[in-house]
């Protein structure tokens, strides 16, 4: 870790003069990238997942800066790591509890026991009836709830860093408002984590 790095959650730094933005995010508390172009969103969430940026980029995760390290180091930081897509990221032939659990019950199967509790928890907070939509599959869900699944699936792992895309358009003033209580949630949870808020400006 180097002067510059200690205490980035997340840095990225494209070729000067390719015309994208830098983006430069302290560890800890909920933060927005700001505005960006599409193609550009989807180069920063593939170089995070990848944790691996493209040639002449720079790219700063949890106060490390990824060139040179090794598969080993890439596969520990990555884990560290949640990306909530805009649509939740949802299997489709799952309902909303078996996307939700099915990544802990791979990764991390002892922790298994009393999660029904936190996910009912974290629902109810955010204003949903866990009975509801806990058996829908992702076809009978609105945009909110197959974020908001999306959502407790990633809360549930802890990360340190979250990476979310703006919701969707066609959210009801009261869904706006439980989506906007994410990072505060989280931050519950993960009183040392870091939520970045990913504003992408759609292109046609």
């Amino acid at each position: 870790m180097s002067a510059d790095t200690q205490g980035v959650a997340l840095g990225y730094e494209p070729p000067a003069d390719g015309g994208e933005r830098r983006v430069w995010i302290p560890l800890g508390g909920s933060h927005s990238a700001g505005a960006m172009s599409e193609s550009q969103g989807k180069r920063l969430v593939s170089a995070v997942l990848e944790v691996r940026p493209e040639p002449e980029t720079r790219l700063v995760l949890l106060g490390v800066d990824v060139d040179g390290l090794r598969h080993a180091g890439r596969a520990a930081l990555r884990d560290r790591i949640a990306f909530l897509p805009a649509d939740g990221g949802l299997l489709s032939n799952l309902n909303a509890w078996e996307n939700i659990v099915l990544p802990m019950g791979f990764h991390h199967p002892g922790r298994l026991p009393g999660v029904a509790a936190q996910v009912k928890g974290l629902l109810e907070e955010l204003g949903a009836d866990p009975e509801d939509l806990l058996a829908k599959l992702p076809e009978r869900m609105t945009a909110f709830e197959k974020k908001l699944t999306g959502y407790v699936r990633i809360a549930l792992e802890n990360p340190d860093l979250v990476l979310a895309e703006e919701a969707q358009p066609g959210l009801d003033s009261g869904e706006r408002a439980a989506a906007a209580r994410f990072p505060a949630v989280y931050l519950e949870r993960c009183p040392g984590g870091t939520f970045v808020q990913l504003e992408v400006a759609r292109e046609r």
